[in-house]
């Protein structure tokens, strides 16, 4: 059976400029190893979140394993300050859409360094 824990692994072109994007914005490093002279690393939002990214080496992944699909998923993260993280990620320069006032809340999306897309929902704080 399926438990709460899932992990989205993402294809990166540089994984150690990957885990800094992502340390940047609060995530953590959960654990790094090193798959045939390849670094692998594993990222959450929080050390006890049940999602967490795997990030691997795009050109590791397509030279073993060409059938795999290694376009980025579309992900949208939660937050209970959408304002306060919008404005931290602007200071650090990170490319945001637009922030979008919906009857529910806040949405906007941003892209990581190799042009990924994010979205971000959440409350107007």
């Amino acid at each position: 059976m399926f438990n709460a824990k899932t992990q989205v692994m993402l294809y990166m072109e540089d994984v150690a400029n990957a885990i800094a994007f992502w340390e940047a914005l609060g995530f953590v490093l959960l654990d790094t190893q090193e798959a045939d002279g390849t670094l692998v690393a594993e990222i959450a939002p929080t050390a006890t979140a049940d999602l967490s990214f795997v990030l691997y080496d795009l050109t590791y992944v397509q030279s073993h394993s060409p059938e795999v699909n290694v376009a980025a998923p579309s992900i949208m993260f939660s937050t209970d300050d959408a304002m306060a993280l919008y404005q931290k990620m602007l200071e650090q320069g990170v490319q945001l859409g637009e922030l979008v006032q919906l009857e529910e809340g806040l949405i906007f999306n941003f892209a990581d360094p190799e042009g990924n897309y994010f979205a971000v929902s959440g409350t107007a704080n």
